[in-house]
């Protein structure tokens, strides 16, 4: 088989069907309960900053030192901050507290979880494409289904940090399918363009920061404050948390 053609499909079954399948697990509940939701998202939560404090930085300071680690993840911060101000509409701004003593899931709540399921649509498609590269690259080096595999476990929570607030929002299910599927295309064009130009350290590093920072942002500033609103079992939530974070560290010291 060619090189570029395992390449290409490493990146898809890794990035595409990983958040594929993750999608299908968000929407495999007809009707998530806020409890529901408020796990899911603290576990997904949980293991995007795991991936990103201990997968994502570590690699982009290994590879670009200090200040691009530092540098791309506050890009990221700002980039996601900035789409945050564009995206929300001022009943949202509004509705800054939700109603725990009702599972009723309203339209404000159904706007505020369509938004968070947009913003890390956008933020997994960044962080997509680095990994792509990751998978090119390691091609060369005859590592790339390795990473594949790797990358795919990660894709998977990632999938299901999309699906589960677009589901509850009341999106359609085929929708939100293909979204999560389209956030892993960038995947595929990464490893197509580190095939063809090799692999740039710097930007590889500060793209591996950038979608760290975007992954932290969404994580701590929408999601686990969602989670935390919906439910009143703190104690649950937090150990959701630390179980999604706690799982990324311990296949990452495996590998």
């Amino acid at each position: 088989m060619p090189l570029l053609l395992k390449i290409v499909l490493i990146a898809i079954g890794a990035g595409v069907i990983g958040t594929f399948v993750g999608g299908i697990v968000g929407v495999a509940i007809k009707k998530p309960s806020k409890a529901y939701i408020s796990l899911m998202l603290a576990f997904a939560a949980g293991a995007m900053i795991g991936v990103s404090l201990f997968e994502l930085l570590p690699e982009s300071f290994d590879v670009g030192g200090i200040w691009a680690a530092l540098g791309g993840a506050l890009l990221g911060v700002v980039f996601v901050y900035v789409i945050n101000l564009f995206s929300k509409d001022k009943s949202e701004k509004e509705t800054t507290q939700v109603e725990v003593s009702k599972d009723e899931i309203t339209s404000g709540d159904k706007r505020k979880l369509k938004r968070i399921g947009i913003t890390i649509f956008i933020a997994m498609a960044l962080h997509s494409l680095p990994e792509g590269l990751a998978i090119g690259a390691g091609g060369h080096l005859g590592i790339g289904l390795l990473l594949g595999v790797v990358f795919f476990l990660h894709f998977v929570p990632e999938g299901l940090a999309i699906a589960v607030p677009m589901k509850a929002s009341g999106t359609n299910v085929w929708k939100i399918l293909l979204l999560c599927a389209a956030a892993g295309l960038p995947a595929v064009f990464g490893a197509i363009a580190a095939y063809y130009i090799g692999m740039i350290s710097a930007l590889l590093s500060y793209s591996l920061s950038f979608a760290a920072g975007a992954m932290l942002y969404v994580a701590l500033s929408e999601m686990l404050p969602t989670a935390y609103g919906y439910s009143n079992r703190y104690k649950l939530i937090s150990a959701i948390t630390l179980l999604g974070a706690f799982l990324i560290v311990i296949f990452s010291v495996m590998m």
